[in-house]
């Protein structure tokens, strides 16, 4: 029977034959952005979010059929958001 070293033992597991990282030349904003996010503010805004703007996309993506928006250019789709927008504020009255 083979068995494994110990810190590879400790490091993959049972199942697994590998063990893959990936550093990217980024890594210092991945890092700082992760510490905000998970900082007492970031979690604060991340509440906020979720409770007021991640419902209205729900709803354009779930029930208004805005899942995918077939315009090109930023002008073009900013039309289509406004009327979404027009759309869910008439909705709500």
């Amino acid at each position: 029977m083979f068995r494994l070293p110990p810190v590879r033992r400790a490091c993959l597991g049972k199942a697994a034959q590998e063990k893959k990282f990936t550093v990217t030349y980024y890594r210092a904003e991945y890092q700082r952005n992760i510490a905000r996010v998970n900082s007492k503010k970031g979690s604060y805004m991340k509440g906020k979010r979720q409770s007021t703007v991640e419902p209205v996309f729900g709803t354009l993506t779930q029930f208004l059929g805005m899942g995918k928006v077939n315009t090109l250019g930023i002008n073009q789709v900013n039309k289509c958001m406004h009327l979404a927008a027009s759309a869910t504020i008439l909705k709500n009255i």
